[in-house]
């Protein structure tokens, strides 16, 4: 009896040890993981982020995510059913005929934006998975976003007379975008001829008019 007991007096040592060797790498770890996360940690800074005021702007937010999520103008598009075609055409001249109101825009990109609006053809119309739409009036494409209507990129094909003053037309689409609000604009330096540009660090946004090759173009794009 005393050996029986003796013996089950053993096995239950040995089990208990086996039960602790088994726990302890468990407890150290524990132990790390709980200094490990009681320790502060930053998280790295990214030249990305928007400023809050960018943020706050559905038109800067929303091109900066298209930016992230589709990349350039060339991607992402799929035509529309005509009647939802039809009802993009009347949107998009609409915003033509506000953007005939600045007064910088130069006389043949007004002529053709003019001739497009008096065409009685129904116009092409595409939409990409964020919403943007892209129209297409004779000579004329506009680009639009999806949350304020306002426009992202007109291209105006035939039409190379430069603006007289290419930095006075920016800051009238600027103001008209109402994306002024954000402090830092600069011009910036450009490679491509014909080309004026104003950027916006804290809001990842460059704002472009270019003339040159046949095109006159008036784009707003994020930048990485």
């Amino acid at each position: 009896m005393k050996r029986r007991l003796k013996s089950a007096g053993l096995w239950l040592l040995v089990l208990a040890l086996a039960a602790g060797s088994m726990a302890l790498p468990w407890m150290v770890c524990e132990a790390y993981d709980r200094e490990l996360f009681a320790q502060p940690r930053t998280r790295p800074a990214t030249d990305l982020a928007l400023s809050a005021a960018a943020r706050e702007n559905g038109f800067v937010s929303q091109l900066y995510e298209r930016q992230n999520l589709l990349g350039g103008w060339s991607e992402g598009w799929e035509p529309l059913a005509e009647e939802e075609a039809d009802t993009a055409a009347e949107n998009a001249r609409e915003t033509l005929l506000e953007l005939m109101t600045l007064g910088n825009l130069p006389d043949g990109a007004r002529q053709t934006v003019g001739e497009a609006l008096t065409q009685s053809s129904r116009g092409q119309a595409w939409r990409d998975e964020m919403g943007f739409v892209r129209v297409r009036l004779g000579d004329v494409y506009l680009i639009t976003e999806p949350v304020t209507g306002l426009p992202a990129r007109l291209s105006i094909y035939g039409s190379v007379d430069a603006p007289a003053d290419p930095m006075a037309l920016l800051e009238e689409w600027r103001a008209k975008l109402g994306v002024d609000v954000l402090p830092d604009w600069e011009e910036t330096e450009t490679v491509q001829a014909g080309a004026t540009e104003l950027r916006s660090a804290q809001g990842r946004l460059r704002l472009q008019v270019c003339a040159a090759h046949e095109t006159f173009l008036l784009e707003a794009a994020s930048f990485s």
